[in-house]
């Protein structure tokens, strides 16, 4: 689906979000896919233990993991997109079991008011920024091993990365060591990365998954 081409309506009608989510045409454009966050669920999902999402923008993976999990937490940086996310986390019948933290996800003292088992750390500023004149993917974020180092000092070492399907596997092995690079395809499309650290690892190095919407 070109970025450009494409409405608002279009994105939620192809990847079967429900009608009334609420967010931009960009927030959902660079949201998870629900068969990706379904298929992440039957993966991780454990009802006694807590997730935690860095950059949760709309709450998209969240809404879709909750029933997974005991509670879970969404982190974000940009209050107006949190206030969206709760919108949606309310609208989906899962704002009970939610947390939701204003801040920078590399900053210390946000990162020592999270307890739980898992991390889902997605890496923002996906291509369509570049579409819209917005940079260097790499140098827009925080350094990664850095991020990473910090998330396992004060929460966990079981953590997953959602990354664009551009950036490869030698780069998340050389700056993290031991991984699981799953290329995610949707429809036949190479949609994401899913990096996988920790006691998350089920096959060391390049895994590969198919989902369809139906």
């Amino acid at each position: 689906m070109n970025y450009e081409a494409i409405t608002k309506a279009d994105i939620i009608n192809y990847r079967g979000y429900r009608k009334d989510i609420q967010g931009t045409k960009f927030s959902l454009y660079i949201s998870n896919y629900p068969v990706n966050a379904l298929y992440l669920k039957s993966r991780i999902g454990n009802s006694d233990l807590t997730l935690a999402e860095l950059c949760c923008s709309v709450g998209v993976t969240l809404e879709y993991l909750a029933s997974g999990f005991k509670k879970v937490i969404g982190v974000d940086l940009d209050k107006d997109i949190l206030d969206i996310c709760r919108t949606n986390l309310k609208r989906s019948g899962c704002i009970a079991k939610t947390e939701l933290l204003l801040g920078d996800v590399f900053d210390d003292d946000i990162l020592k008011r999270i307890e739980a088992d898992i991390v889902i750390y997605d890496i923002p500023f996906w291509y369509a920024h570049e579409q819209e004149n917005q940079g260097n993917l790499i140098d827009k974020n925080p350094p990664l091993k850095a991020l990473i180092q910090k998330i396992k000092t004060y929460i966990t070492s079981n953590i997953i990365i959602f990354s664009p399907p551009e950036w490869e596997y030698d780069y998340f092995s050389n700056q993290l060591g031991a991984i699981e690079f799953e290329q995610v395809f949707i429809e036949g499309s190479h949609n994401r990365n899913q990096i996988y650290l920790g006691e998350l690892i089920k096959t060391e190095g390049k895994t590969k998954i198919e989902l369809n919407h139906k």
